[in-house]
């Protein structure tokens, strides 16, 4: 296993990385670049913080040569009041965000987006922080034949990370481009690498730029 330093940050690559430049089974996630979180000034959980990621994103999109590329939404239910056990408490607890209060237009993604939606795949799930739990992004990729999930979007600390222990323990190969990610929280992004490093054997932490490169 080789190891880069880069602003005082270590970039691992696993042994496995070098099928990723010949490999035709990659798929590039864009995780939940709602305007919910980013632009809608309505919504609680808007923050102009994450708005940091975007030229990353679309650098990877317009530049990796990966064909398959899909964005994730996150879109509570309109009847949320029949949801059973913790998630009827979770949106009890965030009516905010509700299609009644918010709108379902803020559901969508930020316009920056809006331009490679034609070539690309969109998912959406109504519940559960990991994009594998609810909808149908598993049998997508897996009708795809992916093998190597790339990782971007945001929350690092949630949503990203939720979704990249279920790739994990689904057996594929992880890829998190973690300038291409964001927190909200202070120490959101350096959580999360933590965890990431504990599983050097199945996922590689890299950098927008490095990524590019290698491909």
């Amino acid at each position: 296993m080789k190891n880069k330093y880069r602003y005082g940050v270590i970039l691992i690559e696993p042994k496995w990385h070098v099928d990723v430049k010949t490999s035709s089974k990659i798929t590039l996630v864009v995780v939940d670049m709602q305007k919910l979180f980013l632009t809608e000034k309505k919504s609680p959980w808007m923050n102009k913080k994450l708005l940091s990621i975007i030229p990353n994103i679309k650098k990877l999109i317009e530049n990796s040569k990966i064909q398959n590329v899909i964005f994730t939404r996150f879109t509570p239910p309109k009847n949320w009041q029949k949801e059973k056990d913790s998630w009827q408490t979770y949106y009890r607890m965030n009516q905010k965000i509700t299609p009644d209060v918010i709108g379902t237009g803020a559901y969508g993604l930020i316009d920056d987006f809006t331009s490679y939606i034609s070539n690309s795949v969109i998912v959406s799930r109504k519940k559960s922080a990991s994009i594998f739990m609810t909808g149908n992004f598993h049998s997508i990729i897996k009708k795809k034949s992916t093998k190597i999930l790339i990782f971007t979007g945001i929350e690092t600390d949630y949503c990203v990370l939720s979704s990249v222990l279920d790739a994990i323990h689904l057996g594929y190969y992880v890829i998190v481009v973690m300038d291409a990610c964001a927190s909200s929280k202070k120490q959101g992004q350096k959580h999360a690498r933590g965890i990431f490093d504990r599983f050097p054997e199945q996922l590689w932490v890299t950098s927008t730029n490095d990524l590019i490169n290698y491909l």
